[in-house]
C-alpha cells in the first residue's frame, strides 16, 4: 500500500500532468483566434509564404503577417501576435515569427520557428527557439515508456519493473527488490496505465524557453522547458523533462530513442541511448551507450557502455569499460579503463547478472565473471587487471588483489582478498569520495545515502566482524572456512587486522550514537558508558555496542572518540604524502604539476574542525 501512496503522489504531482492540462486548455481555446483578413493574406503571399486553404490559418488579435517569410502552411494552423526577439546561438537576436519553413497542423506562440523543413502536429511554447531543424513531427498517441516493462540484470526478464519519466529510486528498489503481492502488482499497473491515457496525446511539445537547434530528426517527443538540443542527430519517442533552474542539454551528434531524460541531464557527443531513463542531473557522453538501462541521479557515464543495468546514484565511468546485466541500486561506484563488469553468460544465455556493494571501484582492466553478489561488500575495490570468478563476497571495505600460484593448499585460481582494507589503508580516497558525492549530488542525493556509516554497512560490518571469529586458527583461510570469502583467499594476519580494523569502525559507530544521545539531553551525562549503551535505538545500535569497549566514564568515551577522529584524519593526511612523495621520486616537478585539491583540503579540514567542536561543547556539558 506503500508503495501505491508513493506512486499517486509522484504522478501527482508530474510536469507531465500540467503538460498535458495546459495542451488541452491551449487547444480549446478558440475563441480568441481569428481568420485572416484579407490584406494579411495578400502580404503574407507577397512575404513568399503559400497555404491550399488560409482559412484554416488562425491568429490572435494583432497579428503581424511581416513575421511570417517564404513558408508553406497545411492542415489547422494556429499563429500568435508575434512581438519583440529571441536569442539565437552566438547570442544572435532575432524577431519572433516563422521563416523558411513548412508547418502543418501546429500551435504556435509567441516563438521562433526559422528553417524547419517540416514542423507537424506540435505545439512550440512562447520564447521557445527552433531553429535549423529537419523534421519536428508527431503522429498517433505516444506513451512515452509510462508503465513499459524494462528487464535490467538478467536479460532473460527475470527481473522486469514498469517505468514512467518521473520515477523515483523509491519506486525502482520497491519493484525490484519488494515484489509486491498480485493486488498490488495490480493496482500499480492500473494507476500507470490511467496516467498514460490522460498524457497520451497525438501532438509534440516544445516548452517555453527551449531550444531546439541544428538537429537533424526530433519525432514523436515532448522537449521540456528551457532544454536546450543542439546538433542532435536524432531523438524518437522520448520525453525531455526541463526547468528553468535545472535544464536538461542534448547537444552533439547524440541519438536518443525511447527514452525518458529527468531534470538536467546532459546528453553529448555522439552518446547512443536506447529505451533507458536518465533520472535527475545524471551526464551521459563522449560515445557512451546507454540500453535497456536506468542511470540514477548524478551518475556520469563516458566513454564507456551500460546494457541492462540499473545504475545507482552518483556512480561514474569515465572510460572505455563495460556494465552489463548489472543490479547496483546503493551506487556510488567507479568503472576503470578497460574494466568488463559483463560477462553476463557463460556460452549459453545471457540469463546471469551481478549485483555490485555500494562504493565499489573497479581496477583498470578487470575482468568480472557472473554470476556475482558484491551487495554486502560495500566500498570494496577490485584490484587492476584481476579475473574474478563466479562468487558471491560479504566484506566491506575489502581489496581483492591477485593470488599467489605457488602458496600451497590454495588453488591457483583464488584470488586474495584484505577485508577491511579501504578503510585501514585508504581513508584519503574514501573521503575524497565522500567531498565529490556531497558536490556533486547536492540538492538531489541525501548525504545519508553515501555515508560511510549508513545504517547498511554498519550492518554488513559487524556481520563480517562476527565471521571472523573463528574458533580454529590457520595460516589460510578460504570459503570453506569463513563464510562470504567466494572464490578468494585470506591469511591469518590479515584476518586479525580485519578484526582490528572492524572494530573501531564499530566503536567510532557506536560512540558517536552514545555522543548523540547526549547531546539530545545533556542530563544523561552523568551516566556511565554502559548505562548509556542500553539507551541506544534500534536492535543493531544495541548489538554491536556488546562487542566494543566501553571506556570508564562518559569523559573518557569522549576523548576516545577523539581519538579516533584524529587517527582517521590522519589517515586522509597520509595517504595524500604518501601519493606525494612516491610522485616526488619519480618526477622533479611533481609538487609544481600537482597541486593540492584545495577545495578538498578545505572541506576536510572544515570536517574535523566541525568534530572537535562537537566534542569540546559535550565535554562542556560535563563541566
Amino acid at each position: 500500500m506503500q508503495r501505491l501512496l508513493k506512486l499517486k503522489k509522484v504522478l501527482k504531482a508530474s510536469d507531465l500532468t500540467s503538460l498535458a492540462e495546459n495542451f488541452r486548455a491551449i487547444k480549446a481555446a478558440s475563441g480568441k483566434f481569428r481568420n485572416l483578413t484579407a490584406e494579411e493574406v495578400a502580404t503574407l503571399e507577397k512575404n513568399g509564404n503559400r497555404c491550399e486553404d488560409w482559412s484554416r490559418v488562425l491568429v490572435e488579435p494583432n497579428f503581424d503577417p511581416a513575421r511570417v517569410q517564404r513558408s508553406v502552411f497545411m492542415g489547422d494552423v494556429r499563429l500568435p501576435a508575434f512581438y519583440g526577439t529571441l536569442l539565437l546561438l552566438g547570442d544572435v537576436s532575432f524577431p519572433t515569427g516563422i521563416y523558411d519553413s513548412l508547418v502543418h497542423n501546429c500551435i504556435v506562440e509567441n516563438a521562433l520557428v526559422c528553417k524547419v523543413a517540416m514542423l507537424s502536429n506540435v505545439l512550440v511554447r512562447s520564447s521557445a527557439v527552433v531553429h535549423n531543424v529537419g523534421t519536428l513531427v508527431s503522429s498517433g498517441k505516444i506513451n512515452f515508456m509510462i508503465g513499459s516493462p524494462m528487464s535490467v540484470g538478467n536479460e532473460m526478464g527475470g527481473r522486469e519493473l514498469l517505468v514512467f519519466p518521473d520515477i523515483t529510486t523509491d519506486l525502482i528498489d520497491a519493484q525490484l527488490f519488494n515484489k509486491a503481492d498480485a493486488e498490488v502488482q495490480k493496482s500499480f499497473d492500473e494507476q500507470l496505465k490511467a496516467f498514460r491515457d490522460e498524457i497520451s496525446l497525438p501532438f509534440g511539445v516544445v516548452g517555453k524557453g527551449a531550444v531546439v537547434s541544428n538537429t537533424n530528426i526530433v519525432r514523436n517527443s515532448w522537449i521540456g522547458a528551457h532544454a536546450r538540443v543542439e546538433g542532435a542527430a536524432k531523438i524518437r519517442n522520448t520525453i525531455i523533462l526541463s526547468s528553468l533552474e535545472d535544464s536538461t542539454h542534448v547537444y552533439d551528434s547524440v541519438i536518443i530513442e525511447n527514452s525518458d531524460l529527468q531534470m538536467g541531464v546532459t546528453v553529448h557527443t555522439g552518446a547512443e541511448v536506447q529505451r533507458s531513463v536518465l533520472m535527475n542531473r545524471c551526464k551521459v557522453g563522449c560515445k557512451a551507450i546507454v540500453k535497456s538501462s536506468i542511470i540514477a541521479p548524478c551518475c556520469h557515464v563516458e566513454e564507456g557502455e551500460v546494457n541492462s543495468s540499473y545504475m545507482g546514484p552518483l556512480t561514474q565511468m569515465h572510460h572505455h569499460s563495460l556494465l552489463i546485466a548489472a543490479l547496483w541500486p546503493d551506487g556510488c561506484g567507479n568503472i576503470g579503463y578497460g574494466a568488463n563488469v559483463g560477462s553476463n553468460h557463460t556460452g549459453r544465455m545471457p540469463d546471469q547478472e551481478i549485483m555490485p556493494g555500494q562504493g565499489m571501484f573497479f581496477g583498470l582492466g578487470v575482468n568480472v565473471k557472473f554470476p556475482a553478489n558484491y551487495r554486502e561488500s560495500p566500498f570494496t575495490l577490485i584490484a587492476s587487471g584481476v579475473t574474478t570468478l563466479p562468487q558471491r563476497v560479504k566484506f566491506p571495505f575489502s581489496l581483492i588483489r591477485p593470488g599467489d600460484p605457488q602458496l600451497m593448499g590454495v588453488p591457483a585460481k583464488l584470488n586474495e582478498i584484505a577485508p577491511g582494507w579501504n578503510y585501514a589503508r585508504n581513508a584519503y580516497a574514501l573521503d575524497r569520495n565522500m567531498f565529490k558525492y556531497a558536490q556533486r549530488g547536492k540538492g538531489v542525493v541525501s548525504g545519508s545515502f553515501f555515508s560511510l556509516y549508513n545504517a547498511e554497512t554498519v550492518r554488513y560490518v559487524f556481520d563480517a566482524y562476527n565471521r571472523l571469529q573463528v574458533k580454529e586458527i590457520r595460516d589460510i583461510y578460504t570459503k570453506e572456512h569463513i563464510d562470504g570469502l567466494g572464490q578468494n583467499f585470506m591469511r591469518e594476519r590479515v584476518r586479525q587486522k580485519a578484526l582490528k580494523t572492524y572494530g573501531e569502525y564499530l566503536e567510532r559507530y557506536v560512540l558517536d550514537q552514545m555522543i548523540a544521545l547526549v547531546e539530545n539531553d545533556s542530563s544523561l551525562a552523568v551516566q556511565s558508558p554502559r548505562e548509556l549503551r542500553r539507551l541506544l535505538s534500534g536492535d543493531l545500535n544495541k548489538e554491536v555496542a556488546r562487542v566494543i569497549p566501553m571506556p570508564a566514564s562518559f569523559e573518557d568515551l569522549v576523548k576516545r572518540f577523539r581519538v579516533l577522529e584524529k587517527e582517521w584524519y590522519d589517515g586522509v593526511a597520509h595517504g595524500l604524502d604518501k601519493d606525494t612523495a612516491r610522485g616526488k621520486e619519480i618526477f622533479d616537478d611533481y609538487e609544481s604539476a600537482h597541486p593540492v585539491d584545495k577545495n578538498f583540503a578545505e572541506w576536510e579540514k572544515s570536517r574535523f574542525e566541525e568534530s572537535v567542536k562537537r566534542l569540546s561543547a559535550v565535554l562542556k556539558i560535563l563541566g
